[in-house]
């Protein structure tokens, strides 16, 4: 009984404490220092993924961030703690599982770590990580990327030109129907270098079309920033690393920067070196009354409160704006010691991140009433469990309305993320890893109607890891739960998990009852005996997929139990012409499957025979016989002066020249054209004796032409397609393996199609450019040098 009345004597002068030092004022008014206007994404120079010095860090983040994460952020409870609102059990509520589950952006830069994030919007999921970004359509199609981030930023020219330096962040801004993109940007020299924001808003709901771009300078390194979108504002926090470590909070003009005003402002705060972990809150669904301040989340561990703030911009009079604390509200409690995440097969473990509240604070209006969600990990009996609290504000103050710790078991489920859908429903995603489970990505949640604090939706597996990351612990900052604004119900969340190294994950799904699960194994195609072939099944309902193949090639990966695979034909494949690939589904019930097939056609390479050697007297002609086998059309040539009496028939005769006789002996050579989408030509000749010399070489020339240019190149080249027609047509860039670096579909019928691409920071070598449309494919070798 003492030392719980000395607890609350230390919660009640904390909470003093705290008040008493939570008065700001105003720091800094700034407008943008750069902007201006991009032409359209898809016209823009592409730099694709590279590694990246990334030493810059070193001393000025990394080890900052050493030393705050070697405070004692701690609130020590230790004789017999039991977590008051602790689930330690599985939700039993019976739902369907993911809609969608696909890979996103790997670690194409070599990078630690990820920092997942990513939004959707009515047409388009767009996914942004340290430091590549891609955009998907909603069913799940690439159709852009991977690219780098600065691919966003290439020709903004500044100080930061140059870098990608990574923490993005993008939003898609339901109210005004845009995107926001945003990342910091360090330019490091030895005058002390200079900090950056930079944001792209795009001018259109297309993220593939034109964008506003900003840029804001900060006194000292804005590192770590979250975005949330208000209505009067997009408002931001940070970690500044000064010569003090210490919070900040900035409102940027959201009004100016959609029509693309360069005089739009950012209104700036310095916090104090307590207040370094803080969230603004971001709008999903209607918009927050008029008039309302945007609210901002901290949790003060020591003293077991989360803080609302409240801040106020006057775009009018800027010096009226405030940042204030509103309330101090105490939270159940908790313990947030821990050693980190234990992995499978190693002593490596990595960054458990429990000082801080984790992306997002997700905000709601109800009308009557508004709702905040938000969580962060705790210790629940030294494994990692998931804080969450749902804040309501019915009339003038916000409080509690329900929390829970969600672990139902002694695995460790940490970097969370949580939203609400309009219907009240709310999903809670996260890692999982533990001793005996590799880092995978997992799901759970509650229906509006579950009892308070509990998680009733049973877990649901989104993607297994199959290793341990060793010699790095650090995992990732943030993961992102969004909601899909074309319903305002269906959750979409990305995250990151372990393969080889690191990869991230895109998962869609809602709280429906359990359906069968739908198969599109893709349209039927056709591939040349040469080349493998590359497929991405479609897959709703499934909780496993699996190829399978009527003939004797071989899938990769092995086993094939992911939409995206790679077939390798067999000899019988090639004999027969044809295989059939069937990708079936199963689903979350006992019994419940599904399949489908797609013909995948196999055109054999051409064969030219041009006959034997053969001896004529001079001035006779000599009849060919020659044969081709699986062409779409031959020709003759000869490196002589005669003729032939048609160059398309196999029985031509030829006429031997002045030339050939002079020379006494002349070659003759078959071409035999592929049947598309074969492309390589095969020729065969024969010797004819007569006379020697030169002559006409006839090329055939591939209806789509494509350029490269410079070629070879020493990473930046233009490249320029024509004869597409009038015709929907994809463009690839591929190593010599067959992995795919860039991928673009244009679905618009236009004459010519031209692109600048940036290999730099690729290995010297050599690339093929891809270039499809219909049957017809033309392959271009790039070689960077």
């Amino acid at each position: 009984m003492k030392r719980f009345l000395f607890l609350s004597g230390l919660i009640v002068l904390s909470s003093l404490v705290l008040q008493a030092q939570e008065v700001f004022q105003l720091t800094r008014v700034e407008k943008a220092v750069y902007f201006d206007k991009t032409p359209p994404l898809r016209d823009m120079k592409v730099i694709l993924p590279g590694q990246r010095d990334r030493s810059w860090k070193n001393g000025l983040v990394e080890d900052k961030y050493q030393e705050e994460s070697s405070r004692n952020h701690s609130f020590e409870i230790r004789e017999n703690f039991t977590d008051p609102v602790l689930q330690a059990y599985f939700g039993k509520h019976s739902v369907r599982g993911p809609i969608r589950n696909y890979d996103g952006v790997g670690n194409v830069n070599g990078v630690y770590p990820p920092d997942t994030e990513g939004d959707v919007s009515p047409d388009y999921y767009f996914q942004m990580i340290n430091l590549s970004f891609a955009i998907w359509d909603k069913q799940g199609n690439l159709v852009y990327g991977p690219v780098d981030n600065s691919t966003l930023w290439e020709g903004f020219i500044g100080s930061w030109t140059g870098t990608n330096d990574g923490d993005p962040v993008v939003l898609y801004d339901e109210q005004a129907d845009r995107w926001m993109a945003s990342q910091f940007a360090v330019n490091t020299d030895i005058t002390g270098g200079t900090y950056w924001q930079l944001f792209a808003i795009s001018q259109t709901n297309d993220p593939l079309g034109s964008w506003y771009r900003y840029a804001w300078q900060f006194n000292a390194m804005n590192d770590y920033p979250k975005l949330g979108v208000w209505n009067d504002a997009y408002y931001g926090t940070f970690r500044m690393f000064g010569t003090q470590v210490k919070g900040g909070v900035a409102a940027f003009e959201r009004d100016k920067m959609l029509i693309g005003d360069p005089g739009a402002r950012m209104v700036y705060f310095d916090l104090n070196t307590s207040t370094l972990e803080i969230l603004p809150a971001d709008v999903d669904g209607p918009s927050p009354p008029d008039g309302t301040t945007c609210f901002f989340t901290s949790l003060s561990i020591n003293a077991q409160k989360m803080k609302i703030y409240g801040f106020h911009v006057d775009w009018n009079n800027t010096l009226n704006s405030t940042f204030t604390l509103l309330q101090l509200i105490d939270v159940d409690p908790f313990s947030a010691n821990l050693s980190g995440i234990t992995q499978p097969g190693t002593t490596q473990t990595l960054d458990d991140m429990t000082d801080r509240l984790m992306y997002r604070l997700q905000y709601r209006n109800f009308g009557s009433w508004q709702v905040l969600l938000t969580n962060h990990t705790v210790n629940v009996s030294n494994h990692a469990g998931i804080r969450w609290y749902e804040f309501r504000k019915d009339a003038s103050n916000w409080y509690i309305y329900q929390q829970g710790t969600y672990s139902p078991d002694a695995e460790n489920r940490w970097m969370g993320s949580i939203a609400m859908n309009g219907k009240g429903n709310i999903a809670l995603g996260y890692s999982v890893s533990s001793s005996t489970v590799y880092p995978s990505v997992r799901y759970t949640g509650r229906t509006a109607d579950a009892p308070l604090g509990e998680m009733n939706i049973p877990e649901m597996d989104v993607v297994d890891g199959t290793n341990s990351q060793s010699g790095v612990n650090r995992w990732g900052d943030y993961s992102m739960m969004s909601v899909d604004p074309a319903d305002d119900s269906t959750f979409w969340y990305t995250q990151e998990y372990m393969k080889s190294q690191w990869k991230t994950r895109i998962v869609t799904f809602d709280f429906g009852p359990i359906l069968p699960p739908s198969i599109d194994a893709g349209n039927d195609d056709t591939i040349c005996e040469m080349n493998y072939f590359t497929t991405q099944g479609i897959a709703t309902y499934c909780d496993g997929v699996l190829w399978s193949t009527s003939g004797d090639g071989n899938f990769i990966p092995s086993p094939p139990n992911t939409l995206s695979t790679t077939y390798l034909r067999g000899p019988d494949d090639i004999a027969n012409g044809s295989v059939t690939l069937k990708l079936t589904g199963y689903g979350y019930e006992a019994g419940f499957e599904s399949y489908d097939s797609l013909l995948l056609s196999i055109v054999k390479k051409p064969d030219a025979d041009a006959g034997i050697d053969t001896t004529i007297c001079n001035y006779h002609t000599l009849t060919l016989s020659g044969q081709a086998e699986y062409a779409s059309s031959y020709y003759w040539t000869t490196n002589g002066d005669g003729a032939f009496s048609d160059t398309a028939s196999l029985t031509a005769e030829y006429f031997p020249g002045t030339g050939d006789i002079a020379a006494g002996s002349v070659k003759l050579t078959l071409h035999a054209l592929a049947i598309a989408p074969c492309s390589l030509p095969n020729t065969d000749y024969m010797k004819l004796t007569l006379d020697p010399c030169t002559g006409m070489d006839e090329k055939y020339a591939d209806k789509i032409d494509v350029k490269v240019i410079p070629n070879p190149t020493s990473g930046v080249f233009d490249v320029y397609i024509n004869g597409v027609g009038n015709q929907a047509f994809n463009v690839q860039v591929t190593d010599t393996q067959g992995n795919i670096l860039f991928s673009e579909r244009s679905n618009t019928q236009v004459a010519s199609y031209t692109k600048k691409f940036d290999m730099t920071y690729f290995p010297k070598g050599i690339y093929l450019l891809k270039v499809r449309a219909g049957n017809s494919q033309k392959v271009e070798k790039i070689v960077v040098q």
